[in-house]
Formats: structure tokens, sequence, C-alpha cells
């Protein structure tokens, strides 16, 4: 196995940039795996910048993963627009009272104030303080749920798919009023000096069509995009979890530059249709592999990752294929980030890659 050659700043700028780096990139979905190891409750991790901020460092100098980032939790935006959200002790948020219960409702909502509103405040208060200790190692970001994810909670997922069928025109002002809560985090983001990713669960074609996405998701993902591009000059990334390939295309149409694909799909098909268009992220399996299997599943599932993507076109970071639950054991994530080492060191040693298991 060979030693990084280059910081995880390094690395990634010269990926950014198509040129030569030491290996292939490695970002896991880290989600919320350090609280328990932070000494910290859930509940009490949610409303602490300074315990958010801690979770991430303290990662970092253990795995030296390739970008970190900050959430605002796939209920952020709904809560800081009026969603009421219920923290566990020990357990992932959940919805507990949407802040539209009646269609008639939508006209009255308003656009959140990132500065003020909901957890927001904390979440940029968070993501200074992982900039001052580590920024200078590493990249980081923040990510936040796409509109229609963000509808989800702010009117309920049932409501949700109900309203689209039966009050289309209301269900769009809905999202426009949500897209321009997304952009205004974004403009604070750029203020602060970081990038946006977007998380689109909800638009999983394990939850609506294909017509469906293009019609109630992708335009609204699109704007989020545009307005990125227009302050900085670069797009977001995109993750999208469960089944996804009938709207690859549409999602590259919103012009995100990568995409992180759930391991419900094929990397090898994801490269052939999307690969000369975005970055290709994915896609060992969470919870099956990280966090059930053994070290040496994880290098067998890395290995094969890496055969069927690491010549993708536009470029290709190995990561997992969602958000990696809670008491993962950590030498499972550290073999993910090794087998990048063995593996996707370059040059790329192909009879190593293509050889039997």
């Amino acid at each position: 196995m060979k030693d990084d050659q280059m910081t995880p700043k390094e690395r990634m700028s010269a990926f950014a940039q198509g040129l030569e780096t030491d290996r292939i990139p490695c970002v896991p979905d880290m989600g919320v795996i350090m609280v328990p190891l932070i000494g910290m409750t859930l509940k009490d991790y949610y409303h602490s910048a300074e315990g958010m901020a801690e979770a991430v460092i303290e990662s970092f100098k253990i795995l030296r993963q390739d970008a970190v980032s900050i959430t605002t939790t796939l209920r952020g935006i709904a809560e800081a627009m009026g969603s009421k959200i219920c923290y566990p002790e020990n357990n992932i948020s959940f919805l507990d009272t949407p802040v539209v219960k009646n269609i008639d409702e939508i006209e009255n909502l308003k656009p959140c104030n990132p500065e003020k509103d909901g957890r927001l405040p904390l979440v940029f208060k968070a993501v200074r303080i992982v900039i001052k200790e580590i920024g200078h190692e590493v990249d980081v970001g923040l990510s936040m749920p796409g509109p229609f994810t963000t509808a989800a909670s702010v009117v309920g997922t049932e409501n949700l798919l109900k309203w689209m069928l039966k009050y289309p025109d209301k269900i769009h002002t809905l999202l426009e009023i949500i897209t321009e809560s997304n952009n205004r985090f974004i403009e604070k983001a750029v203020d602060i000096g970081v990038g946006v990713g977007i998380s689109e669960p909800i638009s999983s074609t394990s939850l609506i069509s294909a017509k469906q996405f293009k019609n109630f998701s992708a335009p609204y993902i699109k704007k989020n995009v545009d307005k990125m591009k227009s302050l900085t000059g670069h797009s977001m990334g995109i993750h999208i979890c469960g089944k996804s390939k009938d709207i690859w295309e549409s999602v590259m149409d919103t012009g995100v530059s990568s995409f992180s694909i759930d391991n419900a799909e094929d990397l090898e098909e994801a490269k052939k249709i999307m690969g000369d268009r975005v970055t290709i992220l994915g896609n060992v399996p969470p919870v099956d592999v990280i966090q059930r299997g053994t070290k040496e599943d994880v290098l067998k599932s890395v290995k094969e990752c890496i055969r069927k993507a690491y010549n993708s076109k536009k470029g290709y970071i190995l990561a997992s294929g969602c958000e990696i639950p809670m008491y993962t054991p950590m030498e499972n994530i550290e073999a993910l980030i090794d087998g990048t080492r063995i593996y996707g060191s370059y040059p790329i040693k192909e009879e190593l890659l293509f050889n039997g298991d």
C-alpha cells in the first residue's frame, strides 16, 4: 500500500483541475457516526455548533478523508421555514409537525432567513469552526436538502405525493418558495467561502416517477445550481438515494457537476451513461458492507467499485453508497480509504485491479 503523496486539499484541488493526483479521492458519507465517539447525545449534537464541528474535525484526524462537510440535515431548511422537528436523545431527528397542514396554507408560506431561522445559524457557526481548524488541510463544505426533499418536511411526504397529483400548481408554488430558501442558504455559504452539496432522497425513483422528477424536482434543483454558478462560477454535486437510473439524464440536465450514486445502482452503467458529463461518486454499500462486513469485505467492495469506474471521463471519487450508520466500526471506514491507496494509487495497476478475488 502506497503512502499518500498529497494532502487532501492538494489532491482535490488537482482533481478539480483535471491534473494528476497520487490516488483516487475518497469521501465517505460520515453522517453522525462520530457523535458517540465525542461523548455527545444526538440531541445535544444537533443543537451545538461546537459539537457538530468537533465531530467533523475528529473524523478528519482519524481518517484524513478528501473532503468534509457540515449538514443542515434533511429537515433543516423545513425547520427554518416553520416545521417542528423532533430530536430524540440518541436517534436521527424526524418530522413532528409540518408547517403546512392544509393546501391553502402554501400561499402564506415565506422563505426562511438562514442567518436567523431554525438551526441554520448553528450550521454556519460550525462550518466556520471547521474551516479555522482544518480548512488549510482539507476542503470544507455544506450540505443541504434539495427543494423536493425539503417539501416533504414542509407539508409531509404523504401530502406532497398526494397534492402533487391533485394540486400541481400549488406544489409548484411551494417549490418556488423552498427554492428561494435554498438560494438564500447558498448565498450565505458563498459569503463564508464554502460550496454546497444537495441531497435529494425523496427524488428517488423508488418514490416518484421519472416524469414527476422532471416536472417537480429537476427545475428547482437547476435553479439552485444556477444560483451557485452565478455567484461562484462553479456548480454543485448531488446525492440521490435508492434507484435513480431512469432520471440520470434529467439530473445531468440540471447542470450538476457530480453525482453520488447509491449502491442500489451500478457504477459501470453510471459511467457509461453519465461519465462524460459529471464526476461520479460511489458506491460501497454502507450497511451490508461498511457497517456489517469485515475489513476484507470492505476492501473487496472498494476494489470492485474502482474497477468499474476508475477510468470515468469526468473523474471518479470513491464514496459510500449513502450515509454510513452510527456504530459502524471505525476500522471498516479506515479500510475504505486504505482501499483507494491499494487499488486506486496512480498509475493504476490494472493487473491488481482485474485479477480474481
